[in-house]
C-alpha cells in the first residue's frame, strides 16, 4: 500500500524520462509564488525504485526556491511502466475537476495533513466519468495514491475526481486543510495556466506509429474493423477505369480487394509490418512499393483517385502532417478525387463522458491528454505512440491549404469525420520536394533509410510540373 511522507528529501528523487508536460516561464514563476504563499498542499507520486512519477514541475519550482523536502506518496515497487504513465497523466488531469465534494468541517484555524474517513466523504455532484473510471483502476491495484485540498467548512478545492472514487470504495482521504480564506484565495491561483501536455520531449519517432495500424478486413474471423472511408465514400464513388492509389495503405486489406476487383490499385505503405514479427518492419517490401509507383507514373501519369486513411490520425508533428497531404497533392491527377477518414475531436469528448475507459488487452484508449493542436499520446507495448484529432473546421482549414474545391463529411461528433477534395493546388517546388523526400524516404530505427525514393520524387516533380503547369 502507499505510504504517505509529508517531507520527503528533494535530492532523493530521480525524474521519469517522460513527463509529457511543459511549463511556460510564467506558469513557472507563477507556480514558484504560489508555492511560497501557500507551501507544497499536493503530494508528489514516487515509485518505490525513488522515480518520481508525477509531480515534475513542482519539484523543480520548490528546487528553484530553496526548499529541501517535498510531500510525497510513496507507492511500491511494481508499478508497470504503462501505469506510471498513468500516474502522470491522470495526476495533472484532475487539476480540472469537474465533480464537487464535500467533507467533514474542522476547526476554523485547522491546518495542515489529516485523513478523513470515507463516512465524512458526501459527492455532491459528479462529472469526468472516464477519468474516474482510470483513477479507481489505478486505486484499486495500488491503494489509495492521491490527497485533495478542503478548506475548514468542508468544501474541497482540488482533486474532486479522486475524492469521489476513494468514497465509493470506502477507503480514508488525505486532505490538506487551509482557512476558507485561505482556500479561496488559493483556488483563484489553481485557475491559472501550470503547464500544457506537450509531447515533443517524448521523442517519438514516424516508426513507432505502425502500432497504430488497424485490422482491416478480417478474413476468416469476418469483418473485424471496416473502414467508413472506403465503405461509405471511397467504394460508392469508383467508376470503371480509374486509377488508384492509397497512400498509408496500412495492411492493404481494402486496396487489394479494389485491385481484385478490377481497378488499377497501387498502394504505398512505409511502415510495413514483417510477417511473423512483433515489432519488425519490412523496408523491402516499402521499397518495393515505391519501385512500383515510380514505374506507373512514368508509364501512365497521376492518379484519378488518391485515399488517406487512417493517416491523419497518426501523424506525429503538424510538419508530418502537411508532409502527408503534400505528398497526396502529388499524386493527384488534374481531374481527380482525394478521400480521407480521420479522427474526430468530437469523438473524444462523448468518449471522456463515458462511464468506463475501455481497454482492449495492449492500452487503454478511453483518456485522451490533448495538447494546443488536438494531440495526444499513448504508450502501448512500450514505445510511445501518437495519435490526432481534428474537428471539421481544422479538417477543412488543413484541406484548403491543399485543393480548391472542398467537402467535409461526417458527424462532429461521431468517430470519423471525412473530406472529399478536388483541384489539386499548384504548391512551392522547394514545399513539394522537401515533403517527398521525408514522405518516400523514412527513418527507420538505427537511423537507417534506404535512399531507394529519388526517381519516383523526380517523376512526381515532373508530373506535377506538367500537371500545375497545364
Amino acid at each position: 500500500m502507499p505510504e504517505f511522507v509529508e517531507a520527503y528529501p528533494v535530492a532523493g528523487l530521480k525524474p521519469a524520462p517522460y513527463n509529457p508536460r511543459r511549463l511556460s516561464e510564467e506558469a513557472f514563476g507563477r507556480l514558484q509564488q504560489s508555492l511560497k504563499l501557500y507551501g507544497c498542499v499536493k503530494p508528489v507520486i514516487v515509485n518505490g525504485n525513488g522515480i518520481l512519477i508525477a509531480g515534475h514541475q513542482r519539484t523543480k519550482s520548490l528546487k528553484a526556491i530553496g526548499e529541501s523536502h517535498v510531500p510525497a506518496i510513496l507507492l511500491d515497487g511494481h508499478v508497470s511502466t504503462g501505469d506510471e504513465v498513468q500516474f502522470n497523466l491522470l495526476h495533472n488531469s484532475v487539476e480540472t475537476d469537474g465533480s464537487k465534494v464535500r467533507v467533514r468541517a474542522s476547526a476554523p484555524d485547522a491546518h495542515g495533513w489529516e485523513w478523513i474517513e470515507p463516512e465524512d466523504v458526501t459527492a455532491v455532484s459528479r462529472s469526468n466519468a472516464a477519468i474516474q473510471s482510470e483513477i479507481r483502476r489505478l486505486v484499486t491495484r495500488y491503494g489509495a495514491w492521491g490527497s485533495v485540498v478542503a478548506d475548514s467548512a468542508g468544501r474541497v478545492i482540488l482533486n474532486n475526481d479522486y475524492a469521489v472514487v476513494v468514497a465509493d470504495l470506502k477507503l480514508p482521504l488525505l486532505c490538506y486543510r487551509m482557512s476558507v480564506q485561505e482556500a479561496d484565495e488559493l483556488a483563484v491561483w489553481l485557475d491559472g495556466e501550470y503547464g500544457v501536455y506537450d509531447y515533443t520531449q517524448l521523442g517519438i519517432r514516424a516508426y513507432n506509429q505502425h502500432w497504430c495500424q488497424m485490422h482491416r478486413l478480417g478474413g476468416d474471423e469476418g469483418d473485424s474493423n471496416k473502414s467508413t472511408t472506403y465503405e461509405q465514400h471511397v467504394l460508392p464513388a469508383l467508376r470503371p477505369g480509374q486509377r488508384v492509389v492509397d497512400f498509408g495503405a496500412g495492411e492493404l486489406a481494402y486496396i487489394k480487394r479494389v485491385k481484385a476487383q478490377g481497378w488499377d490499385a497501387h498502394w504505398y505503405e512505409p511502415h510495413v509490418k514483417a510477417a511473423g514479427k512483433l515489432n519488425a518492419l519490412d523496408v523491402a517490401a516499402t521499397v518495393s512499393h515505391i519501385r512500383d509507383l515510380q514505374r506507373d507514373v512514368r508509364a501512365n501519369g497521376l492518379y484519378d483517385v488518391v485515399v488517406l486513411d487512417s493517416v491523419l490520425n497518426s501523424v506525429t508533428s503538424l510538419d508530418f502532417e502537411n508532409a502527408v497531404v503534400t505528398a497526396c497533392n502529388s499524386l493527384l491527377a488534374a481531374d481527380g478525387t482525394f478521400f480521407t477518414g480521420t479522427r474526430s475531436l468530437g469523438s473524444v469528448e462523448r468518449r471522456m463522458a463515458g462511464k468506463k475507459a475501455r481497454n482492449n488487452g495492449r492500452y487503454r484508449r478511453a483518456l485522451e491528454f490533448l495538447d494546443e493542436n488536438g494531440f495526444t499520446a499513448t504508450f502501448r507495448q512500450g514505445v510511445w505512440t501518437m495519435q490526432r484529432f481534428h474537428t471539421p473546421e481544422s479538417l477543412r482549414e488543413l484541406m484548403d491549404r491543399y485543393f480548391e474545391k472542398v467537402e467535409v463529411r461526417g458527424n462532429p461528433t461521431g468517430g470519423n469525420i471525412y473530406a472529399v477534395c478536388q483541384r489539386p493546388r499548384a504548391l512551392p517546388t522547394e514545399q513539394r520536394r522537401a515533403a517527398l523526400e521525408l514522405e518516400f524516404n523514412m527513418e527507420y530505427p538505427g537511423n537507417y533509410r534506404h535512399n531507394r525514393h529519388k526517381p519516383l520524387v523526380e517523376a512526381l516533380m515532373a508530373a506535377c510540373a506538367e500537371r500545375d503547369g497545364s
